[in-house]
């Protein structure tokens, strides 16, 4: 292929990237929104496969559209931000915002010998069982987190299959009567396998951030053990740190504790 020809290839290819950006921009393609095929934008448009397959490929490195194993490519959904400020309260009233723009999936509930893991975060006895439950949040037709909840026995016993189809747990919870005092979070990062990949609807290997929660009430008794796994495109977390008061310094008029603000595609 000659400097002139490869011109024109690039011309093609950001032409049409440039017009799938714009039918995006307009609402022609919605966020979640599966694209026509290859096949489709070839006749569409006139170019060849190549063409297309470099445009959609410049738009996915962009962020504005991605790929799902098996089922072909979809236009990203606007990344749901999840404020993570450090009053409990706060942090409740952002996961019900969130929460108002999603649903959640039930995908298994029952009984289960509690894990080293689970037994130490929630401090139970060697052979403790606990309630595990499973959902999947999702956001529109897109998979945001796989969302598995471990509860000690004395509370999960108040629950029933149907409470967690479209109850929030700390709803749930307070019902049972425990609130929370504080949430710890831990995020790692691991990789997809196999069954999750399929749920999220990512390729088996993909990054993953996987997030620990223990909440607390105000005792100190843990009342929940989650783990949230969300494709790392998918979630974002962010920090801000402010300058602690020096001893014997009160805090002025105005000022503002430290305060944690996460994103999650959760």
């Amino acid at each position: 292929m000659d400097n002139a020809a490869r011109e024109r290839l690039v011309s093609l290819h950001h032409q049409l990237s440039t017009l799938i950006k714009d039918g995006i921009a307009a609402g022609r393609y919605a966020p979640g929104a599966q694209l026509p095929t290859e096949e489709s934008l070839c006749a569409e448009h006139g170019v060849s496969r190549v063409t297309v397959r470099r445009a959609l490929e410049s738009l996915r490195q962009q962020g504005f559209i991605e790929k799902r194993h098996g089922r072909g490519t979809f236009v990203r959904e606007a990344p749901p931000v999840l404020a993570l400020p450090t009053p409990i309260a706060s942090y409740l009233d952002k996961v019900a915002q969130r929460r108002a723009l999603s649903r959640h999936v039930l995908k298994e509930f029952g009984w289960v010998p509690a894990s080293a893991e689970v037994r130490s975060s929630l401090q139970l006895e060697a052979d403790a069982q606990v309630l595990r439950v499973v959902r999947l949040r999702v956001m529109g037709r897109l998979p945001l987190v796989h969302n598995t909840v471990f509860l000690p026995p004395e509370l999960g016993r108040s629950f029933t299959r149907a409470d967690f189809r479209s109850t929030p747990l700390s709803e749930l919870l307070g019902r049972a009567g425990a609130h929370y005092g504080r949430i710890e979070l831990v995020t790692r990062a691991r990789l997809a396998t196999p069954g999750i990949a399929q749920l999220l609807q990512v390729e088996v290997g993909s990054a993953l951030v996987d997030v620990q929660r223990i909440g607390y009430d105000a005792g100190g008794r843990p009342i929940e053990y989650q783990q949230l796994l969300g494709p790392s495109d998918r979630f974002e977390t962010h920090v801000t740190v402010g300058a602690a008061a020096s001893p014997g310094e009160s805090p002025r008029k105005g000022r503002h504790p430290p305060t944690g603000r996460g994103r999650a595609r959760r």
